[in-house]
C-alpha cells in the first residue's frame, strides 16, 4: 500500500514538464512512431488502390 502511494507522488512530479521538455517529450515519441506509421499507412494506400481498381 505504501509503495503505490509513493509511485502516485513520483508520477504525478514527472507530469509537470515545462512547455519545452513537454515538447521535446512529443517530438521524440513522434520519431519512434514514424516508421511504423508509414508503413502502415503505404500498406493501408495500397490496399485501399487495389479496391478501386476492382
Amino acid at each position: 500500500m505504501e509503495a503505490a502511494l509513493q509511485y502516485k507522488k513520483k508520477t504525478r512530479k514527472e507530469q509537470k514538464l515545462t512547455f519545452s521538455q513537454w515538447v521535446l517529450k512529443t517530438i521524440k515519441r513522434h520519431k519512434k512512431r514514424t516508421t511504423t506509421d508509414v508503413t502502415i499507412g503505404l500498406i493501408v494506400s495500397v490496399v485501399l488502390f487495389f479496391i478501386n481498381l476492382v
